[in-house]
């Protein structure tokens, strides 16, 4: 999976990335579906599936509070548990497509023979369709919430996974320029530049006359007076 990275890498406090903010309406539009599949669970008197999807709505409140300020601790945890928890929801969902099964067993004979008792029984599965009328609204509640659940799970596991990566990659480009720039620092510590000596040039007065130095600095004067050959000795 692409968001089982490398965690050892920190992920940045605060504010996630634009890229996940951006994803704010999709956040909400997922915990109303929960909120809407745990209470149908709740209803069909499927208390297991109820609290889970309870606690999975309220991980998913609690990242999109502060402004998605605690995402960074919970987003690939909870991608995690989202597809647990689809894998849990779609193998039921897949074997009840065809129409859901009753299995009921009932006892049809019945045998006593000296210190022994012998029960015969037989196993009626029954199959009816996903939806159907006459079963009333508990049934085809819990179909509708065989359809949600994993609709749900499928959408966290996305939306997790996706923060994570933005997080993941964000924090991985600041580590990378923090490194570049104490790289930087360290070499002009240890290998300073050499300061430059600025030698300031004299102005040239009249034929044969200089102006005086301005400077203590050794300045080089070409010569501009009047030559004069020696005489012979």
């Amino acid at each position: 999976m692409m968001f089982l990275q490398d965690v050892s890498v920190p992920v940045t406090q605060g504010p996630p990335p634009q890229a996940v903010l951006e994803k704010r309406y999709w956040w909400s539009t997922l915990q109303a579906l929960l909120s809407a599949t745990a209470l149908l669970q709740f209803f069909t008197f499927d208390l297991v599936g109820g609290m889970l999807t309870a606690m999975m709505l309220f991980l998913a409140f609690m990242m999109c509070t502060d402004g998605m300020a605690e995402m960074h601790r919970y987003a690939l945890a909870y991608a995690m548990l989202s597809l647990l928890c689809l894998f849990f929801d779609m193998v039921p969902l897949l074997s009840s497509v065809g129409g859901r099964s009753e299995v009921s067993v009932e006892p049809v004979d019945r045998e006593s023979r000296e210190n022994e008792l012998r029960i015969t029984y037989t196993t009626i599965i029954k199959t009816m369709p996903f939806f159907d009328d006459k079963r009333g609204w508990m049934y085809n509640g819990a179909s509708i919430t065989m359809i949600l659940s994993p609709i749900c799970m499928l959408l966290g596991a996305y939306l997790a996974g996706q923060a994570h990566i933005e997080m993941h990659s964000t924090a991985m480009d600041a580590s990378r320029e923090n490194m570049i720039a104490n790289i930087e620092a360290t070499r002009a510590t240890e290998n300073p530049r050499p300061r430059r000596l600025r030698v300031q040039q004299v102005p040239q007065g009249s034929e044969g006359e200089r102006s005086p130095p301005e400077s203590s600095a050794a300045t080089l004067l070409r010569f501009s007076g009047q030559s004069h050959r020696l005489p012979p000795d």
